[in-house]
Formats: structure tokens, sequence, C-alpha cells
């Protein structure tokens, strides 16, 4: 208890009014100790309570070590950073190689697309020469068919 007795301002007349008041006093604390031992009776036993937290606590710092002992655990994020550098640069370079082998097959195609219609332009381009060709000797021929009859004549 924290509480202090108060002082009176004028001191007891006699020895029994100073003897009651000291039997008042001890009476009191008497009183505050056996309601303090009474209120500790009461507790309740937390022991198992406790005893169960400290498993759980005991498989937890086991757990966190686990953790702890994971290679994952020892990167830095300098580390990460490198990796995930070396990484980028691979994955580029299979993604270029990729891109130079999708040109390549690209260029091979409009190759043969650009043969295909060189060649129907050839085709058409002979088929008009050739009917040319045909109409221009139909014509001569027929020029000179008509000078050699009129050399006949």
């Amino acid at each position: 208890m924290t509480q202090k007795p108060t002082r009176t301002a004028k001191p007891p007349a006699d020895a029994a009014t100073a003897f009651e008041d000291l039997r008042r006093e001890i009476s009191l604390q008497r009183t505050a100790i056996e309601g303090l031992t009474a209120a500790k009776d009461k507790l309740p036993d937390y022991s198992p309570t406790l005893r169960a937290m400290e498993t759980r606590l005991g498989q937890l710092e086991r757990h966190v070590e686990s953790i702890n002992e994971r290679p994952a655990m020892r990167l830095t994020p300098l580390t990460i950073a490198t990796e995930m550098h070396e990484g980028l640069i691979t994955y580029r370079a299979d993604d270029r190689k990729i891109l130079v082998e999708a040109c390549d097959a690209l260029s091979r195609s409009l190759g043969r697309v650009e043969g295909m219609v060189k060649q129907k332009r050839s085709n058409d381009e002979q088929d008009w020469w050739v009917t040319w060709a045909a109409t221009g000797g139909f014509l001569w021929g027929a020029f000179w068919t008509l000078v050699s009859l009129a050399a006949l004549t």
C-alpha cells in the first residue's frame, strides 16, 4: 500500500488514545495484507499456458533459424541486382538470336515472293513480246505478199 498515515496536527493527549490510534492503524494494515493474500490465492495458475507458449516460441525460433540458413536469405540487394543483370543479358542474347533468325526467314520469304512476282512479270513480258512479234511477222508477211503480188501484176 502506498497510503501513508496522516499525522494529526495535535499530539494525542494521553497514552490510551495513542494506543487506540496505533491499534486502528495495525488493524487497517492487517486487513490490507489479508486482502492481498486472498487476491493472490484467487489468481489462476498460468504455468501450463506459459509452457505451451514457450514450446511454440521454441518452434518459431527453429523455423526462423531454418529460414535464415537458406541461400536466398544470404543474398544482398547488390547480388540480386547483379544476378538479374546477368540474366537479362542472357535473355537479351537469346532474344537477339531469335530476332536475327526471324529476320533471315522473313528475308528468304520476301525473296521468294519477289522471285514469283518477277517471274510473273517476265512471263507477261514474254507473252507481250511474242504477241507483238507474231503481229509484226503477220503484218510483214502481208506486206511482202502485197508487194509480191503487185510486182507480178
